[in-house]
């Protein structure tokens, strides 16, 4: 604590110096490589140890997640999480979020201020979150079927149960998408409205990253699932993520030691770097199972998906539809992402575009003022508003 408090002494003392140095003459060579060592050298590098030490004594632990939430259903070491907000609900129909089974569902709570589920809860839905959870070797077995049926579709009837309404809002992320469409194919009766952020839907003559390196050259599905047996683990999983992003992870060194001499550049880097470094295992049969049949069948676009037995037919989904792409998706091309709105047989069914990554559409800087407001305005003029009465007047919330 000593040392923590030396270092802010000259911190503090070297901020008082700065303003003194700027307004020196410009035009002295001497004092232009002057004040170059004390911005580059001596500020920056102080910052970094003040930084450094926050680092070690905890203060960018990962808090996964910023939203406190409830958990209402567990199933092994599935969860369906309710947020708590102290904002007045003004819309009956639950928002469910279910995003991919590999990274974790907090990145739609990564931050203060860019969080996407406390921003729906300010406007008054009432949002639940699938956690699928980190598996066991038991749960190493479970196909597609078992976690759209025994899984997923129990959360929902839950969910259903505690809000008392027949039908919720499906909301999926990326391979949170694809379990979305599945279930919403499933069990239509139940989906009010499926919104799909970065749906990997349609996969013929796909160019994204991911589609190629699933590529049945390049990987060998039996191979790698017999070598591992129950589960894939989280290691292998994220090798593949760095692989694709090579330069990024090579350059990652040195990129934080430019961030490392800035509060606040530090403060929106450390939630995402413990997120995308936060993978869990996945079932080996599951993962077998929906790189065989999605990236190399396509099968949604075949129409050709069964579960258990029982033929899905996409054209079942009626409910009304948002795709939402991002421009600079490598993981998700546009042309993965517009299939989404090819296979339903929803008349209500419309996307939007954002100039963002398969990341950064949802908890990036613009996030917040170009994509969140769509999402908001779509979901609100589809799902039923609370109606209060007071003084024998009907209001809306």
């Amino acid at each position: 604590m000593e040392e923590k408090k030396k270092v802010d002494r000259v911190t503090e003392t070297l901020e008082d110096v700065k303003p003194k140095v700027e307004n020196v003459d410009n035009d002295n060579p001497f004092i232009k490589d002057a004040k170059f060592f004390l911005n580059e050298f001596v500020i920056k590098n102080i910052n970094r140890m003040k930084n450094m030490y926050d680092i070690l004594t905890g203060k960018y632990s990962n808090k996964k997640g910023v939203t406190p939430y409830e958990v209402i259903y567990r199933k092994n070491r599935f969860r369906i999480l309710r947020y708590i907000s102290n904002h007045p609900k003004r819309f009956k129909v639950p928002i469910v979020f279910v995003y991919a089974l590999i990274n974790r569902y907090y990145v739609l709570d990564i931050a203060e201020g860019r969080s996407l589920v406390a921003y729906l809860l300010e406007k008054g839905f009432d949002v639940y979150m699938v956690d699928w959870g980190i598996p066991s070797k038991v749960e190493g077995k479970n196909t597609i079927a078992d976690y759209i049926e025994k899984y997923l579709d129990r959360g929902v009837n839950k969910i259903r149960e505690i809000t008392g309404q027949d039908k919720v809002t499906i909301f999926g992320y990326c391979l949170g998408a694809i379990m979305s469409l599945i279930y919403s194919a499933r069990y239509p009766e139940k989906v009010k409205n499926l919104a799909l952020l970065t749906p990997p839907v349609d996969f013929g003559g796909d160019d994204g990253v991911l589609t190629v390196m699933t590529n049945e050259k390049y990987l060998d599905l039996d191979r790698i699932t017999e070598y591992y047996q129950h589960l894939i683990p989280a290691d292998f999983l994220q090798a593949g993520f760095d692989f694709k992003n090579l330069i990024g992870t090579i350059l990652m060194p040195s990129g934080f030691w430019e961030v490392l001499a800035n509060d606040k550049a530090l403060e929106s880097f450390f939630p995402m770097h413990h997120w995308v470094h936060d993978n869990t295992p996945i079932a080996a049969t599951y993962w077998k199972e929906y790189i065989q049949k999605f990236y190399r069948e396509n099968a949604f676009m075949k129409n050709s998906l069964t579960l258990n037995g029982r033929k899905l037919n996409f054209k079942d989904i009626k409910c009304p539809l948002l795709a939402i792409a991002a421009a600079y998706d490598d993981i998700v091309t546009l042309k993965c992402a517009e299939g989404a709105l090819k296979i339903v047989g929803s008349e209500d069914k419309s996307m939007i575009v954002k100039k963002a990554g398969h990341v950064g559409v949802v908890t990036g800087a613009m996030a917040s003022k170009e994509v969140w407001p769509d999402i908001y305005s779509w979901l609100a003029a589809r799902s039923e508003r609370i109606k209060v009465e007071k003084d024998n007047i009907e209001i809306i919330e």
